[in-house]
């Protein structure tokens, strides 16, 4: 019979054998290029607005990725922060701070944690350092395969709008502190949301200014609204796609826009499918400038536009688009597109009642109404910068092209109402979108008085006597 004590002395062998054997035995890495681990965000989202730094460092927040090994081997990935040394992004894997970790070892069956800090100034709003958001990427690498975990962050003190409705009247005042809209902001039907002189607002990529409701954009001369995208660096100053743009969809009517400046889009303004109504247009746009839209600067479907002293510039496809009928008035505006961004086919201005499909068979025909008188239509296409594409049988007055400055190769059609062809307005410089009229433009005294009159352009500068075609009167 065993003794207790020698029976526990042969407990301890045993477990001291077991335990040299074991660490005897090798452990084993999956290397298989199936084989990557798993992570439980695609995105880490740092939405808390930063209003105050501490003495010493920025306020910061403090989330986790769980990173996961599924199989029975145990794995090995590399975590690699994209920005690197210069992120404002920090991490922490297993307790040790750094940008770049190779080899890191996550048992069969088991998991890691990565701690992941932001640390914005919001006391630095200078663009280069500090953007309205924060992007970055953790990168892992396992086995040949990548996988990214996107870093969302809020980077300077502003008002913050995620995927958000209006949903009673609002007012946006300047308070200087911009507006910054990441995925949408939605108006909804009955609310109206008013934005005043000198607000800047931003819009982060494919974000859109959804209106069901009414907007009324009311900026000055002196103080015009900015409608933009979210990167403010000198290279995306000017850069064409950068968000949505201004959706307006039904049951809007009676929107206003004045004294704004709207750009880098991909449409300026959209009107879809609405059918205004006879006292109150869908939208009323003036003294606006819609410039570097990747698609479109102004673009209505069976739509009611009204628009005047007004510059749409440098789009992809059109400056302005009526199409599936509707009604369109539209004096003294000027449309203008070169060739510094886009190779295009399309002519700047296009009009249609008509749709088509792939083989250009008609398959459906509109009503429509349109009056484009006092307007200069120009641009690079050789072909034109015009076109119209009209089943007269569907074709209401007012009907008038008239008092226009157009570039276009139909002379027969085009070549009736008073309109001047193919004549140079020279602007005054068309790289600083200054579409002012020099001197010698034939613009000047081009237009016809109109009922109502538009009685001041784009700049609030009076129109006397017989006005100049285009949104400036020109002041030589």
């Amino acid at each position: 019979m065993i003794s207790v004590k020698h029976y526990f002395k042969y407990l301890v062998l045993v477990g001291l054998a077991y335990s040299m054997f074991s660490s005897c035995k090798k452990e084993t890495f999956t290397t298989s290029s199936d084989h990557a681990v798993t992570v439980n965000n695609d995105t880490l989202w740092f939405d808390t607005v930063f209003t105050k730094a501490s003495v010493r460092w920025p306020l910061s927040v403090n989330k986790q990725i769980l990173v996961h090994n599924p199989y029975k081997e145990s794995i090995r990935t590399n975590i690699i922060l994209g920005g690197g040394a210069n992120s404002h992004y920090r991490l922490n894997v297993d307790g040790e701070s750094g940008h770049t970790f190779e080899n890191v070892e996550i048992f069969p069956n088991d998991s890691i944690f990565l701690f992941v800090e932001v640390h914005p100034d919001p006391n630095n709003n200078s663009p280069e350092f500090n953007p309205l958001i924060i992007r970055d990427s953790i990168l892992f690498e396992t086995n040949g395969n990548q996988s990214k975990t996107m870093l969302i962050g809020w980077g300077q003190d502003a008002h913050y709008i995620f995927r958000d409705s209006i949903e009673t009247d609002t007012t946006w005042a300047n308070s200087n502190l911009p507006i910054v809209v990441y995925g949408y902001c939605y108006v909804k039907p009955d609310v109206t949301l008013t934005i005043e002189k000198g607000m800047q607002v931003h819009f982060a990529p494919s974000s859109w200014l959804f209106v069901e409701g009414k907007v009324n954009i009311q900026g000055s001369k002196e103080e015009p609204v900015l409608m933009q995208g979210d990167r403010l660096q000198p290279a995306w100053e000017e850069r064409a796609g950068q968000w949505g743009g201004i959706w307006l969809n039904w049951p809007t009517h009676g929107n206003r826009i004045e004294h704004a400046v709207i750009k880098n889009g991909t449409v300026g303004v959209y009107c879809d499918t609405i059918p205004g109504e006879a006292s109150s247009e869908n939208v009323t746009i003036s003294k606006t400038m819609i410039r570097n839209m990747s698609y479109d600067g102004v673009a209505g479907r069976g739509s009611r536009i009204v628009m005047y002293n007004s510059i749409s510039a440098n789009c992809g496809r059109h400056t302005f688009l009526a199409s599936e009928g509707g009604d369109y008035y539209v004096y003294n505006c000027t449309f203008f597109t070169d060739g510094r961004d886009f190779g295009r086919n399309n002519p700047t201005f296009g009009y249609t009642n008509r749709t088509r499909d792939q083989f250009n068979n008609i398959t459906a025909i509109y009503p429509i109404r349109y009056d484009f008188r006092n307007n200069i239509i120009d641009g690079i296409n050789r072909d034109g910068e015009i076109a119209g594409d009209i089943d007269t049988s569907q074709l209401f007055e007012p009907w008038h092209i008239e008092n226009n400055m157009l570039k276009t190769e139909q002379l027969n059609t085009y070549g009736t109402g008073n309109n001047e062809l193919n004549k140079d307005p020279k602007f005054l410089d068309i790289d600083a979108y200054n579409f002012d009229l020099d001197s010698l433009s034939a613009a000047k005294n081009a237009g016809q008085e109109l009922n109502p009159p538009v009685l001041d352009d784009y700049c609030n500068r009076p129109r006397t006597g017989l006005p100049d075609a285009g949104a400036f009167e020109s002041q030589y």
